[in-house]
């Protein structure tokens, strides 16, 4: 069994991260980046697209590549920790993908953008006065489909795992009333999920 306290995520934490957190960084291997929503299949397949114009479509083509997400992140205090001595830090959840990529055809673009919508928004597949047939194959004519054949998932978690319960509950503590307050919400369910050990009978 994984020790709860270490760093790497499990295939499971991995998959629940990605299906949480589905906007990453596509890095082409000649160091392109775009920006993009994407979904995960199942059958380990990453399904996004591009604009037509995107000159990294080219390096996309049944090459390899990267696709990193971010998630929630924070500056720590040790204003937070009970316990000294203690540095201050940053931290973060992410999950790096790696595969090799190949360009979509029309017909798995439009498949593979009806999965998208009824993953990010169902009720729009229904509403034909927010995008109606025409309307939609329009938009398809400017985005070219990718998909990625993932060959690893590498997940990294950083939550002070380490710490004893009194700064953890410090950190949530102090990250309640911030603009952090996202990755104390993030960190602390987490943690309750999948490392509950860390954390014991603490009251949170």
């Amino acid at each position: 069994m994984t020790n709860p306290k270490h760093t790497e995520m499990s295939p499971e934490e991995c998959c629940f991260f990605l299906r949480k957190y589905s906007f990453g960084s596509l890095i082409s291997d000649d160091l392109q980046i775009s920006n993009v929503p994407f979904i995960l299949s199942h059958d380990n397949l990453v399904e996004t697209h591009l604009a037509i114009n995107n000159p990294q479509l080219k390096s996309l083509d049944d090459h390899e590549c990267l696709l990193t997400v971010l998630g929630p992140h924070a500056f720590i205090s040790t204003d937070s920790y009970v316990s000294k001595p203690a540095v201050p830090t940053w931290n973060y959840a992410s999950v790096d993908i790696r595969g090799r990529s190949r360009l979509m055809t029309a017909a798995e673009l439009e498949s593979s953008l009806d999965t998208m919508l009824k993953n990010f928004q169902p009720k729009l597949m229904d509403d034909k006065l927010s995008l109606p047939d025409d309307f939609k194959q329009k938009l398809m004519a400017g985005i070219t489909g990718v998909t990625i054949d993932v060959t690893q998932i590498k997940g990294k978690l950083k939550l002070g795992q380490h710490r004893s319960i009194q700064d953890q509950l410090g950190v949530f503590e102090g990250l309640k009333c911030t603009s952090q307050s996202g990755y104390a919400n993030f960190a602390r369910e987490w943690l309750r999920k999948f490392r509950p050990s860390i954390l014991d009978d603490a009251e949170y």
